[in-house]
């Protein structure tokens, strides 16, 4: 039995460095996955904490709204306050907050307009006789990010005739 003393012969004529370029292509290939499959886990963990930051302003929004009910119910039993505008903290959110009345006068109820609220809110819902007071709240609540959420409702007192 005789050793080949060449060994470029033993594996062929056409074979010579596929295994390497093989190897190489094989990692190149798992490279690109691997960078692919990182940049989805990242996009997707920025987006996330995007959408928690919103969320935490969004939350933020809603307890200034609460605040500005109640400055609102002041305002409706105070009337010679002048309407309120604040910038205060809620955590680490900014919020600009404005309690205005939407009209100097309380609005006295018809009685077809009182039937038809009635009607509408059931039994018991509405009070037969009165008047009420509206009060344009606004809140903007805005995250050292950048995020900023606005939230405005339109607050309603009922003043009861007796």
């Amino acid at each position: 039995m005789k050793i080949a003393k060449n060994y470029k012969n033993c594996a062929g004529a056409g074979q010579q460095g596929i295994a390497l370029l093989v190897a190489i292509g094989t990692m190149i290939i798992i490279l690109i996955i691997a960078s692919l499959a990182i940049y989805l886990i990242t996009r997707g963990m920025q987006v996330t904490a995007g959408q928690t930051r919103y969320e935490t302003a969004y939350e933020a929004a809603v307890a200034s709204l609460e605040i500005g009910k109640k400055r609102a119910e002041y305002l409706n039993q105070a009337l010679d306050i002048a309407d309120t505008s604040e910038v205060f903290n809620v955590g680490s959110y900014t919020t600009n907050l404005y309690v205005e009345r939407t009209a100097s006068v309380a609005i006295t109820l018809s009685g077809t307009a009182m039937k038809f609220a009635r009607a509408i809110a059931g039994p018991g819902a509405t009070p037969a006789t009165g008047s009420y007071r509206t009060y344009y709240i606004r809140a903007i609540s805005t995250g050292r990010a950048g995020e900023q959420v606005a939230l405005e409702v339109l607050q309603r007192y009922t003043i009861y005739t007796e």
